[in-house]
């Protein structure tokens, strides 16, 4: 009995090691398709958000790079945990921090527009903003859907994951300002709206960096 238990229990191990390691792959295979495709989306919704001027599509474009970033963020967290790397802690919270700190400029300057098209206010195309955050709505909740199968024991795919149903959401409220302009007329709303998403971004965002200083140091 002894020596039987003795060569079965690594093949077990080989084989939980061999599905650790698939489920690694397959992890990174999403993210990576999720990356691009965010990344593409992030790059129609700035340049649409620009000529309709529209703060609204501009703070949720930097929403998505934000979050963009975050998915770039879980997969080197994964690929270092793959290879074993002895510092995949210090460089993972290198990484975050640089996130952090690149989301509070992109809040300033989503803000800074944002109080600019208050003061001045500036036609804004409504039918641009709804369907372009509609494609925003569907992308995301693509991602999201992706993510989902990427394995919910990894705790970087599952944070993602939220990521992702986090801006799903706020582009609902980007069309929904969309909607309200386009049968009223009310265009400060989108400049309105943009502050707000600013404003969730950043309460997050301030946890994010304190919580990356105080773990950061601990690792020293």
């Amino acid at each position: 009995m002894h020596k039987k238990s003795s060569t079965f229990a690594p093949e077990i191990e080989k084989r939980y090691s061999m599905a650790h390691r698939h489920q690694h792959t397959s992890s990174v295979g999403i993210l990576g398709l999720c990356i691009g495709l965010n990344l593409l989306f992030v790059a129609v919704e700035a340049v649409v958000g620009w000529f309709s001027n529209s703060s609204g599509l501009l703070s949720d474009a930097g929403h998505n790079l934000s979050d963009v970033l975050g998915l770039v963020l879980s997969l080197v967290a994964i690929l270092l945990a793959r290879k074993g790397s002895m510092n995949a802690q210090r460089v993972s919270l290198r990484v975050t921090l640089a996130n952090g700190l690149l989301l509070l400029l992109t809040i300033g300057l989503i803000v800074a527009d944002g109080v600019a098209q208050i003061l001045y206010p500036k036609e804004v195309n409504s039918s641009a903003i709804i369907l372009t955050a509609g494609i925003g709505i569907a992308i995301n909740g693509l991602t999201a859907w992706a993510l989902t199968r990427g394995g919910e024991q990894d705790l970087n795919i599952r944070a993602a994951f939220l990521h992702a149903a986090t801006d799903t959401l706020v582009s609902i409220g980007v069309v929904a300002a969309g909607v309200v302009i386009y049968f009223t007329g009310w265009a400060v709303l989108d400049p309105i709206v943009s502050i707000i998403i600013s404003v969730v971004i950043l309460i997050p965002t301030v946890r994010l960096l304190k919580d990356t200083i105080a773990n950061y140091k601990n690792a020293q």
